[in-house]
């Protein structure tokens, strides 16, 4: 679980958010301080309108899950929040870095510590900055083949608009040069659309219980890279905003395959859309509070290959939909660790990294 407070169903029970089985155990959902949603079946195509705002978010995608170069390649994204009632946005800058490419160090355990800094730019001054370490002390030295990273995650409030950034991670085993990766571009910040119900970004987690907190009681372990194997069960994380306070509305989710021949003539045998799942639920009686939502999604019956997930918000109450919200993922088969010594994780901490 990975949500704490209360969760109000129909009628007067209280009761803790969990994740509630439908589709025949495929997908699973927890709407934090919200009814327990109830499966309706398929959803219809949404169609975008190509508005300011979802053109950031589409810019936001195009540069994310990109892997840097450097003595430790690292994936990257960056993701944005929205709070209430504020003209300034939450960017988030999240890497993966290849684990098999980080020193550690032996004391009493196999240390490894990172370092990530976070600033933006703007005619060249520099308009907000954050940092986040990380420590883990493993049981094992980790492979060097291995496809593992270690996340880290910052965040940093400024106004809507494009920035440049710079990215720079350091190994804390290493001295000099050698300790440093930097990446440096362009983002755009999206502006919030106050016309209709509104959806931040998508975010993909490996799992529950890592450092990364954009909400108060979630605490999950962001996957930039967000590669995916079939035997994984990984969350799905976003916010949805100006919905009618106390009203009914519906949301609609599903993960859809983006495999393209491309002239090869090699052919896709998987389902092209394998899940789906259309829920309802009541909207916070606090305007300035958003639905949160957890997903778990189960990939067993995918096939490898690269996927989208797609949001889309209806507010019964108005009619008025949201936008199409996605973020792509890459199925992979599982790694095959036979050959590999287990490692556990016997100690770890970190700073920075939530709001």
């Amino acid at each position: 679980m990975v949500g704490t407070g209360s969760a109000r169903c129909r009628g007067s029970r209280t009761l803790a958010p969990r994740y509630h089985p439908t589709l025949a155990g495929s997908l699973f959902i927890a709407l934090l301080g919200l009814g327990i949603p109830t499966p309706h079946g398929g959803f219809a195509t949404a169609q975008n309108a190509g508005t300011p705002a979802q053109d950031g978010f589409s810019e936001l995608e195009r540069s994310a899950g990109r892997r840097s170069g450097g003595p430790f390649p690292f994936d990257y994204q960056q993701l944005v929040f929205f709070p209430v009632g504020d003209d300034e946005v939450d960017l988030w800058a999240a890497v993966s870095v290849h684990a098999g490419r980080v020193r550690g160090v032996f004391q009493g355990g196999w240390k490894y510590e990172l370092e990530m800094t976070f600033t933006l730019l703007r005619d060249g001054q520099e308009v907000a900055r954050d940092e986040s370490r990380v420590k883990h002390t493993l049981s094992a030295l980790i492979p060097p083949r291995t496809s593992d990273g270690f996340p880290l995650q910052t965040s940093v409030r400024v106004p809507p608009g494009r920035y440049d950034y710079r990215i720079e991670v350091r190994d804390l085993n290493w001295e000099g040069d050698r300790s440093l990766n930097v990446k440096e571009g362009e983002v755009m910040v999206p502006r919030f659309d106050s016309s209709r119900p509104f959806i931040s970004s998508v975010a993909i987690a490996a799992d529950s219980g890592g450092s990364w907190s954009p909400a108060i009681g979630v605490e999950l372990k962001l996957n930039a890279a967000r590669m995916i194997q079939t035997d994984a069960r990984p969350f799905v994380y976003f916010e949805v905003y100006g919905l009618t306070p106390g009203g009914t509305f519906r949301g609609d989710v599903r993960l859809v395959s983006t495999w393209k021949s491309e002239g090869t003539g090699v052919t896709f045998d998987g389902v092209r859309q394998p899940f789906q799942l259309q829920f309802r639920g009541t909207a916070p009686e606090d305007p300035d509070r958003p639905v949160r939502s957890v997903l778990r999604l189960e990939m067993k019956d995918t096939r490898p290959g690269p996927y989208e997930v797609q949001v889309r918000f209806t507010d019964i109450e108005t009619g008025e939909k949201s936008e199409t919200r996605k973020t792509q993922v890459r199925v992979r088969e599982p790694q095959d660790r036979g050959s590999q010594q287990e490692i556990t994780e016997v100690g770890t901490g970190d700073t920075g990294g939530s709001r």
